[in-house]
Parts: structure tokens; sequence; C-alpha cells
């Protein structure tokens, strides 16, 4: 793949280092230098839940990387617990925490797993045509032992086939699809400044 965004560096803020690792393998499959990637900060064990810990730490990490003019992206990664939130809701509870909101210009990605990242392995490990997985089932314990960097890799080659055929990601977890969504928005900014 060209390495169209070479030139960014992205801090990641996320829970743990599973999701750091799906992002990594993720965001190299697109095309961003992986020396340029880097965990914003770790959690450490057993100290607060993960969610606590990307809350308390959004805005300090806001104010410093994603509304600044450097070439920085910041990359906000929180599982969705509660089987009656939305990614919409978790963004605009993020936008809330902004004095003046989130603004379209911000090089800023939010990627929101419903439930746990395990239930995107779940759906990404499939061999296509691939059945849907419930969004509100536990997967952590079967998905404990994968390699998240690989199926972070096998997430980009998903949203390639989607931006081809909007039907390879018809029966995918509607917030894989969302966190799609968000990612393709944030390229067509970078690609227009």
């Amino acid at each position: 793949m060209a390495r169209k965004f070479e030139k960014y560096r992205v801090r990641v803020l996320c829970e743990d280092r599973e999701h750091y690792n799906f992002i990594y393998g993720f965001l190299v499959d697109r095309g961003f230098a992986e020396r340029k990637i880097n965990m914003s900060r770790e959690l450490p064990e057993g100290s607060q839940s993960g969610e606590q810990f990307v809350r308390e730490h959004f805005n300090n990490e806001y104010k410093r990387y994603a509304c600044g003019q450097e070439n920085v992206l910041l990359v906000i990664m929180q599982d969705i617990d509660h089987d009656d939130k939305r990614p919409e809701d978790m963004k605009n509870k993020y936008s809330q925490l902004v004095n003046n909101g989130i603004k379209a210009s911000d090089k800023l990605l939010f990627i929101f797993p419903k439930r746990n990242i395990e239930t995107w392995f779940e759906w990404l490990l499939q061999t296509p045509p691939r059945a849907e997985v419930s969004e509100s089932a536990d997967f952590k314990q079967k998905h404990s032992c994968t390699k998240s960097t690989t199926v972070g890799k096998m997430a980009s080659k998903f949203y390639s086939e989607c931006h081809n055929d909007h039907s390879a990601c018809d029966n995918a977890p509607s917030s894989l699809k969302y966190s799609c969504g968000e990612f393709e928005r944030l390229c067509n900014y970078l690609k227009s400044i």
C-alpha cells in the first residue's frame, strides 16, 4: 500500500495494549508509518477501569494533539460496555468534554467497539461470507490468545472491501461499520488539507 499518510504521527489513547495493537495493525496496513504510531500512555494494571482512564486523559490529549496545527492525529478507542449505548452517543459524550465541542477540522478518530474488541475479532476472523455476530455476546475468553495486530490488518482489508462494495459490510457489527465511517471521514479530511 502506498504510504500516503506517512507524514502524520499518530497518538493512540485507548483502554489497553489489545486496543493499541489492533489500531496499530489497521493504521500500518492503511499506509501510516510504523515508527510514528505511539500509545499515548498505558493504563496501569488494576488501577482503574479502561473507560475511566480514557475519559480522564482525553481532554489533555485533545488539546495537545487533535486541534493543533501539527501533523498529529489522535485516535480514541474505547469499548462500549453498555448495550443501550451507540457509537454516536459516545462521540457526543466526548464532544461535551471539550469547551467548544469537537470540530470537523480536528484530526481525531473515534473507534468504539460494542461490548469489547473481541466482538470484532469474532466477526473478522470468519471466512466470507461472514455470519452476523451479536454485539451483546462476550467473546473475550474465546479470543484471549488472538493476535490483535493481525486482526487490525484484517479490519483494514474489510475496510477496503466495503469501500469497493458496500454489500460486503451488510451484516458487519454496527460499531465496526460506524468506525469505518469515521476513518473514511478522517481520510477525506486529511486529503483535503
